[in-house]
């Protein structure tokens, strides 16, 4: 079984002005066999955010990222928030899923469902938070 490490809108767009890089930091961190994805549903907000001039470059770059990762197509209809349905999918694939976001908010809702995260520490890498599933 692989992990999935599942990435939020945020660290997608955050990922443009890093002084990291995303993919070697997620492989300093995860060390067992993995694969990085994208709900479907982050799509769909980067969609909603284009509309903003100042995002433009951001966005655009996040697109690009997410043509080279694994797309999860998961957009409950019922779930109206992207981070609700974020927390949903970990939830459902707890055994096998670790979230990567600098969303404070996200977070704090993991942690409260012991589901491990990673989140920008100090601009210049990322950190885990909680334990990874075997």
């Amino acid at each position: 079984m692989s992990l999935e490490v599942v990435l939020d809108t945020n660290i997608l767009l955050l990922a443009t002005d890093s002084k990291f890089n995303l993919s070697s930091e997620i492989e300093r961190i995860v060390p067992q066999k993995h694969e990085i994805v994208v709900l479907s549903a982050c799509l769909d907000e980067l969609e909603l955010l284009s509309n903003r001039p100042n995002l433009a470059r951001q966005i655009l770059f996040a697109k690009k990222l997410i043509e080279t990762l694994n797309l999860v197509f998961y957009n409950p209809k019922d779930i109206k928030n992207t981070d609700d349905k974020i927390i949903q999918y970990a939830i459902e694939n707890k055994d096998k899923c670790v979230v990567v976001t600098n969303d404070i908010g996200l977070r704090i809702i993991l942690r409260e469902h012991n589901l491990p995260t990673i989140f920008v520490r100090s601009k210049k890498h990322l950190e885990l938070e909680g334990v990874l599933p075997r």
